[in-house]
């Protein structure tokens, strides 16, 4: 089984630009589309490179390969069956080899543009990056932020429910960019739809969904900052739950002719990025670190809304987003989220932002020793219910097994 890529079709109409490319071998989706605003018609590549990045780790994960009929890069084309899929099973390791079967294979675009985007999200990431780029007096020209990017590709949920979502969150992300002097492209996209399989989830492949948003302005852009989420010491081409850990090695790898990728803040942890975006005035009343509001602001209740209000609140910072964030009243708000905190750290799955959180507490404050030896007991107590659960399964996996060859 194969998947194919046609040729690309970009149009124009209603303000916007589109480009779509059909598809065959694709359960439920018979084209790939992205649609722009007009300001953006000078940067859109009409190769097929956005597809063909769109779709490499669901054609991985299926196990199928790729036919790519339209034009495309033949260094990107070169890096994806090379470097790229070696990173990418590395973190991923339910996902195969595949080929890809470039008939129209090109040199990299010549005359490429000088614009440097990043992504505008109005998170601590995405604020690090700006304080980096863009508001720094002292950032070089060929590397400071000309435009500003903002993505539907999966991160605002699925189908109509998710471009809802998207739509709301647009309109403070337009003010905020406005209020920059710097032009923001808003990319809608059916994208998603192509990661419907086990294990495509955002945070399993974001890296990939953005960077197909990249190579698709690759006519007017000559460098892609990603705001890492995952500082150099936690850096991992292992198996992982988040794609970010890979994030640094794998963007390299995914540049190609005169596009650039290339993370941004990873040689800061998340508590030293918040201690930048605090000296961002910008930032106080536009900040936005929720991933579970429903209206696209902060629901102020959630892990990471939590865990961001006491850095804030360590760093001595935290009036200033008083705006943006509802600060519980009962005073005992900091040591329950220490607690929870150190049970977080304890689990298979630890994010290295939780531990930087943890780190800071203990510096300004002090975390006592039976709280970290009460967390090392709730850990024992999980892990035996897991390693208990996990023997139930496999005793009765086996009498399934033993049931069926009788």
């Amino acid at each position: 089984m194969t998947i194919v890529i046609g040729t690309p079709v970009v149009g124009a109409g209603g303000g916007r630009i589109t480009y779509e490319v059909g598809l065959h071998g694709v359960e439920g989706v018979e084209r790939l589309w992205f649609s722009l605003p007009e300001s953006a018609s000078g940067f859109v590549n009409p190769r097929a490179d956005a597809a063909v990045l769109a779709l490499l780790m669901p054609a991985m994960r299926q196990r199928r390969d790729l036919v790519v009929e339209g034009t495309v890069t033949d260094e990107l084309v070169w890096n994806l069956g090379h470097d790229v899929p070696v990173i990418l099973r590395g973190v991923r390791p339910e996902l195969s080899g595949i080929a890809i079967d470039a008939r129209d294979a090109a040199r990299p675009i010549g005359a490429a543009g000088q614009a440097v985007v990043t992504a505008y999200s109005a998170g601590v990431d995405s604020y690090a990056a700006l304080a980096r780029h863009h508001f720094a007096p002292d950032t070089p020209d060929s590397l400071r932020v000309t435009h500003l990017l903002y993505n539907n590709v999966g991160s605002h949920g699925r189908g109509d429910r998710g471009r809802e979502l998207y739509r709301r969150r647009l309109e403070p992300i337009r003010a905020g960019a406005a209020t920059m002097g710097l032009p923001l492209f808003d990319v809608d996209s059916n994208l998603d739809d192509l990661y419907s399989a086990s294990g495509l989830g955002f945070q399993q492949t974001h890296t990939m969904r953005n960077a197909a948003v990249a190579h698709l302005l690759a006519s007017g852009v000559r460098l892609f900052l990603y705001a890492s989420s995952v500082p150099y010491e936690e850096v991992s081409t292992t198996a992982m739950y988040d794609l970010s850990y890979a994030d640094p090695v794998l963007l390299p790898a995914l540049s190609a002719g005169a596009l650039s990728l290339r993370p941004s803040g990873a040689d800061l942890d998340r508590a030293q990025k918040t201690a930048l975006v605090a000296q961002v005035p910008h930032s106080y009343g536009r900040l936005d670190v929720c991933t579970e509001s429903v209206d696209g602001t902060n629901c102020s209740t959630c892990w990471k809304c939590r865990r961001t209000i006491l850095t804030l609140d360590l760093l001595g910072a935290l009036d200033h987003y008083r705006s943006v964030f509802d600060v519980p009243d009962d005073p005992r708000w900091r040591e329950e989220f220490l607690r929870e905190a150190l049970d977080r750290m304890l689990e298979p799955r630890s994010q290295p932002s939780t531990r930087g959180a943890v780190q800071l507490y203990d510096e300004r404050v002090g975390i006592p020793r039976a709280w970290r030896a009460a967390a090392r007991g709730r850990a024992s107590v999980r892990a035996a219910r897991r390693a208990a659960r996990s023997t139930v399964r496999s005793a009765a996996r086996l009498v399934r097994s033993r049931r069926d060859r009788t």
